[in-house]
């Protein structure tokens, strides 16, 4: 699994960010996604939750 980020599409609504920051956070001002950083099971959801789409996932 691989999460991918469109920077086009999104909104910057921040819920990445605020429901899983172990995964989704902000490294020199730059979106950064740690994979490790929580299970495959917290990260689709929040993916599944982003209100934009710019979040997908690669199997």
């Amino acid at each position: 699994m691989r999460v991918t980020w469109d920077e086009k599409t999104c909104i910057h609504s921040g819920e990445c960010i605020h429901n899983l920051p172990s995964v989704f956070t902000k490294v020199d001002g730059k979106f950064t996604i740690i994979q490790d950083g929580a299970t495959e099971e917290e990260i689709r959801k929040v993916v599944k939750g982003c209100p934009s789409g710019a979040l997908k996932i690669q199997e």
